[in-house]
């Protein structure tokens, strides 16, 4: 299939194209031309003038939507999944896990294998993002304690030999008893290696850093608190230029205060928005369920019954939106932030960017960052 995609403001992951033309061939970007080349004799698709075409997004922490979850270990439930992340700019994601009996996980894992290999339509599988077990037991947040294990390489050897080797990012406590030791060989066999439900001090998320960690998930939250005689590992994270620090701009999870610090310290190249959202994404109010436990979702919020906030259910679109608002940044910081800087992580050079011989991931966007429609 090729055609043409014209737009008054085209956003690469460099700068922004005014009046540029985008020509797609066979899901491909083939060509980029300025208002003033010749355009080839092809269909051309305009947008109004106030709409912007940009990179699609990656979301790398992702339980569920739509009523579906990565954890039901379900085709079904994984094309839910994709097709409702499509509808909201996002075109490609890690499935996302959670802390589960081995038994459970394994299950899972070879569901995903399955769907990754015969999938179709939908926001791309893009690998599976293992947020547990290998966490601390004093820090599980939404999780269930009593399925909590110490890091274990043999095991982790296992779970991705059975997952096709789609595990991209693990979720460690790496103060952990064999942490270390985890931690070093993910980053020897290419995988992410993210702090997070830790307990870690200062010294230890420093020592993981050295050894290999480059990721923090949902940074702030399920992590032992910033003290000015105690920083702990928030601040070795925040400081650390090799970590990405991944955000759930929700206005929940994080103050405006808060997201504007690290926005402040990390700079746009160094943030990664994700939604850490579960099944009720897309749902609306009501009860849920997440990990075998009820989820209560009222006025925006997602809870558990004893009150602790379970994962989001807030869209990137609604993301960036609330993280333009509390940093007062531009919409070509924002992308980095949501296309680039996940692509860059995951080392996917041909996503998360507009130019030649990149995947034709696009996302239409009217004026005030709704989604109008995705290209993939």
């Amino acid at each position: 299939m090729e055609y043409l995609i014209s737009a008054s403001n085209i956003y690469t992951h460099k700068n922004v194209l005014k009046n540029a033309t985008l020509h797609i061939k066979e899901g491909k970007i083939f060509d980029i031309y300025t208002a003033s080349q010749k355009l080839p004799a092809l269909e051309i698709k305009h947008f109004p003038e106030n709409y912007s075409i940009v990179p699609g997004f990656i979301d790398m922490h992702i339980h569920g939507s739509q009523g579906a979850d990565t954890m039901d270990g379900t085709p079904a439930a994984l094309q839910t999944i994709a097709d409702s992340l499509l509808t909201q700019g996002t075109t490609g994601f890690l499935a996302t896990t959670m802390t589960a009996p081995a038994k459970t996980i394994e299950a899972v894992l070879l569901n995903l294998k399955k769907f990754h290999a015969e999938q179709t339509r939908g926001a791309k599988l893009l690998g599976i993002h293992l947020e547990g077990p290998f966490i601390s037991p004093d820090y599980t947040g939404a999780q269930k304690k009593d399925d909590v294990i110490e890091p274990n390489i043999e095991l982790f050897k296992h779970w991705q030999l059975l997952s096709g080797n789609l595990i991209k990012m693990v979720t460690i406590a790496p103060e952990q008893k064999g942490g270390l030791e985890f931690v070093r060989y993910l980053n020897d066999h290419g995988v992410i290696a993210s702090l997070g439900h830790s307990g870690a001090n200062f010294e230890d998320a420093q020592s993981s850093i050295n050894a290999g960690v480059t990721h923090a998930t949902h940074l702030f939250n399920a992590m032992c608190c910033m003290h000015h005689r105690e920083p702990g590992a928030i601040t070795a994270l925040l400081l650390s230029k090799k970590v990405y620090a991944e955000l759930i701009a929700d206005g929940l999870h994080l103050s405006q205060g808060t997201m504007q610090l690290v926005y402040e310290v990390k700079g746009a190249d160094r943030i990664v928005l994700v939604t850490d959202a579960m099944r009720a994404q897309c749902v609306g109010e009501g009860i849920s369920e997440l990990g075998g436990q009820t989820v209560i979702v009222k006025n925006g919020e997602a809870r558990l019954e004893n009150g602790a906030l379970a994962g989001s259910i807030i869209t990137l679109p609604e993301a960036m939106n609330h993280m333009m608002k509390a940093v007062h940044c531009k919409l070509e910081d924002i992308i980095k932030m949501v296309s680039t800087n996940p692509a860059d992580q995951l080392l996917l050079p041909h996503k998360g960017r507009i130019e030649k011989n990149a995947d034709a991931d696009l996302v239409v966007l009217t004026d005030d960052l709704k989604v109008h429609s995705t290209i993939q």
